[in-house]
């Protein structure tokens, strides 16, 4: 039974649904949406044609970080993920082929061909569609039929759980000598992590004010996580220590209140 009584159909593509899902999510509040999906779609034949498809939808700011600009993501992002995909399959023969009418659109659209086969699209959304969807700003999207990939692949391909439980988050701030780059701090500090640091982001530099001359501020944001549950604080606190207690051995770094 459905979900949802809008779709109670077979559904022909998973495009729409992550549309709908973007358009959701910033209704909510969420300024960035990037969200895939690999999911089962139906061709009318006789039998009804079962198929496999991945789609891509990417809308909001591109990055995030000290280093992120305020551009939004565009048709050269969802560009670099298929070639990602494709590169991951080992799969080479792919182009882009015809531009795409409406509702993409006709400048930023293409069809994706392996072997001078059809096997999915890439492209922009038109500005009219994406607003009769409620989304705002440029919307980039990809769709792809998983068969033929499969079929070209030169090497296996190996799927990573998307995690089910939120991390923890820590902010932390350093005051450090400015010839140190922050690339070595960033560095050092998820070697300091150890197996509960999932990723770092740098969200700000600065200097001056209360910095001593000579000297500057850089601030990280800490996620924590594991797969199978959510961290609790007493599990997390060892691991920031940790970071602190190196930073300041190996790089002179002092934690900023």
């Amino acid at each position: 039974n459905p979900l949802r009584a809008e779709e109670a159909w077979l559904r022909t593509r998973v495009l729409p649904g992550l549309l709908h899902t973007t358009a959701r999510n910033q209704r909510w509040g969420t300024g960035s949406v990037a969200i895939f999906e690999v999911g089962t779609v139906f061709r009318s034949a006789d039998p009804v044609e079962e198929r496999r498809q991945v789609g891509l939808v990417l809308c909001g700011a591109a990055g995030e970080g000290w280093t992120a600009d305020d551009r939004g993501f565009d048709v050269l992002d969802a560009r670099g993920v298929i070639e990602a995909l494709f590169e991951e399959f080992g799969v080479d023969g792919w182009t882009l082929g015809d531009m795409l009418a409406e509702p993409f659109h006709p400048g930023r659209s293409a069809r994706i061909t392996l072997d001078g086969r059809p096997v999915g699209l890439i492209g922009e959304l038109h500005p009219r569609r994406a607003s009769s969807l409620e989304i705002k700003g440029r919307v980039a999207v990809a769709e792809l039929e998983l068969e033929p990939l499969r079929a070209a692949a030169s090497r296996d391909f190996r799927l990573v759980e998307v995690p089910r439980f939120p991390p923890i988050r820590r902010d932390l701030a350093f005051v450090i000598d400015d010839d140190v780059p922050a690339g070595i701090v960033q560095a050092t500090l998820d070697a300091a992590g150890g197996e509960l640091l999932d990723r770092s982001v740098l969200f700000d530099v600065f200097r001056g004010g209360a910095v001593p001359e000579g000297r500057k501020s850089l601030a990280f944001a800490l996620e924590f996580r594991v797969l199978d549950r959510t961290l609790t604080d007493e599990e997390v606190e060892p691991f920031v220590r940790a970071i602190v207690d190196r930073l300041r051995a190996e790089l002179g770094a002092e934690l900023r209140a």
